[in-house]
């Protein structure tokens, strides 16, 4: 969608914004603008069978106890709010 827009193919691209930061280190710096504010917030989701209610009971488990210790915010600045994972990996 970047590219579309960079070769003016469009006018602008409407994406989440981890998908923005994510591709962003593909472009050159300062290439894009992204405009303030959002459109929605809408929640990450994992989807898991119908019937794998001990995995789902896990899952759940696993994100209540990182969310209380803060893992959940940490994890989320930086492989999704942010390209610091770049530079890492």
């Amino acid at each position: 969608m970047i590219d579309a827009v960079l070769k003016g193919h469009a006018d602008i691209g409407v994406n989440d914004s981890s998908a923005v930061t994510g591709q962003l280190a593909n472009f050159p710096p300062n290439s894009i603008r992204i405009l303030p504010g959002q459109l929605s917030k809408l929640p990450l989701a994992f989807a898991m069978r119908y019937d794998s209610l001990d995995l789902l009971e896990w899952v759940n488990l696993f994100f209540l106890h990182i969310s209380i210790d803060a893992r959940l915010d940490q994890n989320l600045n930086y492989w999704v709010n942010s390209l610091n994972w770049k530079k890492d990996h």
